[in-house]
């Protein structure tokens, strides 16, 4: 029998809603290097968005985070564009 001292989890921080105008329309798309990547951490300054006419927009909080069910289909319905949770490991 295989015994584990710890394992990691991914803590809920936020969800994140595409950027949208005053009329609620959405503005930007997740970026290229977000899609098809949940769980990989990114950081101050790593793209998030690319709007309509071509501008990056970035993710701007301190803390470094993981992406996690980006661009999920399912979820434009329920306004958001990804969740974002922090890598932890518990001991057990």
């Amino acid at each position: 029998e295989e015994r584990y001292e710890s394992i990691e989890i991914y803590d809920f921080v936020e969800l994140v809603d595409f950027p949208r105008d005053e009329k609620g329309e959405i503005t930007a798309f997740v970026h290229p290097n977000l899609q098809d990547n949940d769980y990989t951490g990114i950081k101050k300054g790593d793209p998030l968005f690319v709007s309509m006419d071509g501008g990056i927009i970035r993710y701007d909080k301190d803390e470094p985070v993981h992406p996690l069910f980006v661009n999920e289909a399912a979820y434009y319905e329920k306004g958001f564009a990804m969740c974002l949770a922090k890598k932890k490991r518990i001991e057990i």
